[in-house]
């Protein structure tokens, strides 16, 4: 490649060459430094290389109009320089040199600071072009915890806020055997933040290394292979005890770093069955001497109701306050679903719509549990609590156990006559519908 001699001087002022540069820090100042004193520094915070395409870019820039940017070095020594800021552009001029456009001497203009400010200059640099690969901007983080900057400061410097830079800490607290997966492109970054469910490296690895023959690691298998026996909070347990509750009780949560506290996981699965346990059987009181019998379930499989009878409740005259919120509800449901299928519903008809099917299946239960069983009914049959898959109390009444159920007595004439009825005095129960 031939030389040019009307190519704009890359370093003709060392104002304009300063301009959008780092600012200077306690005692910097502004040097021209021989191209070939120059190297990349050791500290620079940047591990996975940008990509080809954005150094051909950097490299063409600076053939055709200069370096319009001083580079920001510490020293080394009295004769060498380590560019903490500008390693891109360093690699740029190298390969200018290489190809004879500039001489390997050529003067650069650079910012020298003290090699404290190291680490950060080359975070601030790397963060506000390329886009860094995110484990080097969260090791990065951790270094500057290390020498002693705090997270308020490291927050202002790079204009994020404080919760940002307390999420890429906790990410550079991941195994670095899986930091080093992330950089090689093995890891989403979604999987890695699956693995700040803990702290405990030898668990992150043990996943790690159980997961990684897989086709494809989702973060999901991940958060299964750490929580092991843990509940989701958003489980039907986890619903029905609550993780107000749960902690209360001494309970540990486990969250990565960007679940809402509405999916964390519950590690400690006997505490939060026992709370369970204790609510149902506070939830059971009321039925305890009513009842022939009750009983408390975590869960219930809802086939195993069919080998139970029933008796059911006795018809009641509905309460006539509910019995019109129903009808003005069913009313205004079908007078919204007439106004061109919903299209031009305001935020707020939306909303009363789908609020309106929630309250009818409410105003249904409450009509329900307002019609009485009869005495005899109760003497026989029993009553189930559990936790319904939507992690609500669900409550199953009437439930007649096959040996509780009335025998039928002999046929005679005035029973014939009477069509096979059940007597006042024998409650009527429906078969179950299996023996199982």
């Amino acid at each position: 490649m031939a030389k040019t001699t009307t190519r704009p001087n890359p370093t003709t002022s060392k104002k304009t060459e300063a301009v959008g540069s780092a600012a200077p820090d306690g005692g910097a100042d502004i040097r021209m430094i021989p191209l070939d004193k120059l190297e990349p520094s050791p500290l620079n915070v940047r591990k996975v290389a940008a990509s080809a395409s954005d150094d051909a870019e950097i490299l063409a820039s600076i053939r055709e109009t200069g370096i319009k940017q001083n580079l920001v070095v510490h020293a080394l020594s009295e004769t060498r320089f380590a560019v903490d800021a500008g390693g891109r552009r360093l690699k740029a001029l190298k390969q200018l040199a290489e190809d004879g456009v500039i001489p390997a001497d050529h003067p650069v203009p650079c910012l020298v600071e003290d090699e404290r400010n190291a680490i950060l200059t080359s975070a601030t640099e790397n963060l506000q072009r390329a886009a860094m690969h995110p484990a080097d901007q969260f090791e990065a983080f951790d270094k500057m915890i290390g020498e002693g900057r705090s997270e308020d400061e490291i927050a202002l410097k790079f204009g994020v806020s404080v919760d940002l830079v307390r999420r890429r800490l906790k990410l550079a607290r991941v195994a670095p055997e899986i930091i080093e997966q992330f950089r090689a492109g093995d890891l989403t970054l979604e999987c890695v933040m699956a693995f700040t469910l803990t702290d405990d490296h030898d668990r992150q690895l043990a996943v790690w290394n159980a997961v990684k023959g897989g086709y494809h690691i989702h973060p999901q298998s991940i958060k299964r292979q750490l929580t092991g026996a843990a509940h989701s909070a958003n489980s039907a347990i986890g619903r029905f005890v609550g993780i107000e509750a749960y902690e209360a009780a001494g309970g540990v949560l486990l969250r990565d770093l960007f679940d809402d506290r509405a999916t964390a996981h519950m590690e400690n699965p006997d505490l939060l069955e026992r709370l369970a346990i204790e609510k149902l059987q506070a939830a059971a009181k009321p039925f305890e001497g009513i009842w022939k019998w009750v009983e408390v379930h975590l869960s219930v499989d809802y086939g195993a109701f069919r080998s139970f009878g029933r008796v059911y409740p006795q018809d009641i005259e509905p309460d006539a306050d509910m019995l019109a919120e129903e009808e003005r509800l069913i009313a205004r449901e079908e007078e919204l679903a007439a106004q061109n299928d919903g299209e031009d519903w305001t935020d707020a008809e939306t909303e009363e719509y789908y609020a309106i099917e929630p309250r009818l299946r409410e105003i249904e239960a409450l009509q329900r549990e307002r019609q009485p069983y009869a005495d005899a009914d109760r003497a026989i049959a029993g009553v189930v609590l559990t936790i319904g898959h939507d992690g609500a109390l669900r409550i199953e009444k009437g439930l007649v156990r096959p040996e509780d159920i009335p025998t039928a007595p002999e046929p005679d004439e005035d029973s014939a006559d009477a069509g096979g009825a059940p007597s006042p005095a024998r409650p009527y129960v429906t078969p179950p519908t299996s023996s199982t």
